[in-house]
């Protein structure tokens, strides 16, 4: 079964920009934010114009999906949570709903991926055959920022729906690798 990167479109211009969660959550970090930290929607400031394009996925902070897209989800991975999100622009008297998605974290990657010098950002990602779960949608568990994995159903599923703003990059899986030992061999 084949497994994609899920990424936000960049070739997309007008969109929304969120303005920066540092100063709207000053209290959650979001990397670390789970549904049980978020009693009621959220709601996060961003600037957009009149002709902003509002896409089903957008990740520029957080994994903002529509309620399509959600739903969408939904049918695939039951049990993952979403939780509410309005996206305000106050000057345009505007409000858009999405949904900040929470799937599983897997630690997942095969000792072939690559990391930068530090090791906050992943160069070239490699999945591990054996750790492969069950799941249809997972995060990449060592990975600080959000990186998403979708199955090929999932990614078939999207694509026939017309879903926009996104972007699938097939990713590479490779067997864990075989340790032999040497054999002493037998001395009388």
């Amino acid at each position: 079964m084949d497994y994609f990167l899920l990424t936000q479109d960049w070739r997309y211009r007008d969109i929304p920009q969120l303005e920066p969660l540092s100063r709207q959550l000053p209290a959650l970090k979001p990397e670390f934010i789970q549904p049980s930290d978020l009693q009621q929607p959220l709601g996060l400031y961003m600037q957009s114009h009149e002709d902003s394009e509002y896409l089903d996925y957008l990740d520029e902070a957080l994994p903002l999906v529509s309620a399509r897209m959600m739903k969408l989800w939904s049918m695939y991975e039951p049990h993952m949570s979403f939780h509410p999100v309005v996206l305000m622009n106050p000057e345009l008297s505007l409000q858009m709903t999405y949904h900040l998605a929470f799937p599983a974290a897997v630690n997942i990657l095969h000792e072939d991926s690559e990391w930068n010098a530090d090791r906050t950002l992943l160069q070239h990602i490699v999945l591990d055959r054996s750790r492969l779960p069950r799941r249809k949608i997972f995060k990449i568990g060592e990975s600080a920022k959000p990186q998403l994995v979708i199955r090929l159903d999932v990614a078939e599923s999207i694509l026939r729906r017309d879903m926009t703003g996104i972007t699938l990059q097939k990713l590479e899986i490779a067997a864990p690798r075989t340790v032999y030992r040497a054999v002493q061999p037998f001395v009388e």
